[in-house]
């Protein structure tokens, strides 16, 4: 009887493993998910990113406006800081792109999410310092806790990366999904040039990135850059629910419009240039045609009240189109190569790049450049700071970038801190890791901290010692 138990036993499971993954399968569900699925997602995701933390942070500590409320950020009362650390779950979704490239043999796909890739870790380890890069989004493979990489060997891999990309690229096909460029590939191309160009320039000052930019410069059929405002890496909302930004009228607040009252550093050069930016970026005082901003870095009661300063233009909120994720300019990348000429990295005459950089600006905000502007009014000059504020003013709304820049400069000049300001008077060069990391990955985390002189606020980057 057990015999005929056993048997019976045996014959039901080998009838149940029998198909038993096709049957298990749910075809409704699939186990991976497409490159032109997932590319809109990461797009998407990163211009809100960049978005939020403009007028959350950026603006602020690009000293281009000051906050009258919570001024923690403008006096430097800052604490541990996972402002960007979301961009490892973008980094997932990139990951995944990559990996859909390589198994459906399309080139293009894998290139994009290297762009993105580079992109994002750009961002981390330039506001943070070492971070997890070789063994990030690697919890698939059982890595939990990735090890940070110092960020020296970071940014290597990111320029090989981005060099492997534009060889990856094929121009002459196009890619599905993609709503930064509408799959054209060349754009694609120039955009890993040009974030290379930034790159290299933002690590001179560590490394000898003479050559490589010269490369890049020398051979644009191979390496092509942004030609003009269309290669823009600037995501354009629609206007259209839910394809807006996170500030604009029908998922934003108005309210938050008009948090970040203008500096006197942003108002005075502006005003005292006779640059219709400002009329693009800002209201007068209320009932009055003056424009008025406050210094930055006060302690909050010294700040003033919103009424009494110009506001950001009524038509950040009410003109969807206003608003977009800046990823990189035309004009950044021509400051970029003005600065490169300048300093002799490369040929080319810094001049020329300068007045194109500063025409792209204007042009790029829909304005008139005064036809005295590059003769009379800031025209390039080596012996000033002209270069520097004018890029300053060209980083306006892209994210961290003029912090950034600020931090390997140290220019313009009067970006520092302001009378209320905390820190011993130290303008703040990087955030601090995010709290969760000292108990999910704590031995990593003490590590990196201790590899570069402390989590704290004033430890320099790599690039920035």
């Amino acid at each position: 009887m057990k015999k005929i138990a056993y048997l019976f036993i045996a014959l039901f499971a080998l009838a149940c493993t029998d198909d038993f993954e096709e049957i298990n399968t749910n075809n409704d569900q699939p186990e991976s998910v497409s490159g032109a699925l997932l590319l809109p997602t990461v797009i998407f995701g990163y211009a809100d990113l960049m978005v939020n933390q403009n007028y959350a942070f950026g603006n602020t500590i690009g000293q281009y406006s000051a906050n009258y409320e919570f001024n923690g950020l403008d006096i430097f009362n800052w604490n541990s800081d996972g402002r960007f650390w979301g961009i490892y779950s973008i980094l997932q979704d990139v990951k995944d792109i990559e990996l859909f490239g390589q198994r459906t043999a399309n080139p293009n796909y894998e290139a994009v999410a290297i762009i993105l890739e580079s992109f994002g870790v750009s961002i981390l380890t330039d506001a943070y310092g070492d971070v997890p890069y070789s063994e990030a989004t690697q919890a698939t493979e059982g890595v939990f806790a990735p090890v940070y990489d110092s960020q020296e060997s970071i940014y290597q891999g990111l320029l090989s990366e981005l060099e492997r990309a534009n060889g990856l690229i094929d121009a002459s096909a196009a890619i599905d999904g993609d709503i930064l460029y509408g799959g054209d590939m060349m754009k694609w191309k120039k955009f890993a040039n040009s974030l290379r160009m930034r790159l290299l320039l933002r690590s001179s000052g560590a490394r000898n990135n003479a050559a490589a930019m010269q490369a890049i410069v020398s051979n644009p059929a191979q390496f092509p850059v942004f030609e003009s405002n269309a290669d823009n890496a600037d995501y354009k909302y629609s206007g259209a629910l839910p394809d807006l930004s996170p500030y604009s009228a029908g998922r934003g607040r108005a309210y938050d419009y008009y948090l970040g009252i203008p500096t006197t550093h942003l108002i005075n050069t502006l005003s005292d240039n006779n640059d219709p930016r400002l009329q693009a970026w800002f209201d007068p005082i209320a009932g009055t045609a003056d424009y008025l901003g406050t210094a930055p870095g006060q302690s909050l009661g010294d700040v003033g009240r919103p009424g009494d300063f110009s506001t950001k233009a009524a038509g950040f909120f009410d003109v969807s189109s206003k608003i977009s994720g800046i990823f990189m300019t035309y004009s950044e990348l021509n400051f970029i190569m003005a600065e490169a000429a300048e300093a002799g990295m490369i040929t080319g005459d810094a001049a020329a790049y300068y007045d194109q950089a500063v025409n792209a600006s204007f042009d790029q905000w829909g304005v008139t450049i005064p036809a005295d502007y590059l003769t009379s009014t800031a025209p390039y000059n080596a012996a000033t700071e002209v270069l520097a504020v004018q890029k300053w003013l060209s980083l306006y709304h892209n994210s961290v970038q003029g912090w950034f820049n600020w931090k390997r400069t140290g220019l313009p000049s009067f970006i520092q801190a302001g009378p209320g300001t905390v820190n011993g008077g130290d303008f703040p060069v990087r955030l601090m890791y995010p709290a969760l990391e000292q108990s999910v990955n704590a031995q990593n985390y003490t590590a990196a901290a201790a590899g570069i002189g402390g989590d704290n606020i004033n430890s320099r980057v790599w690039w920035d010692k």
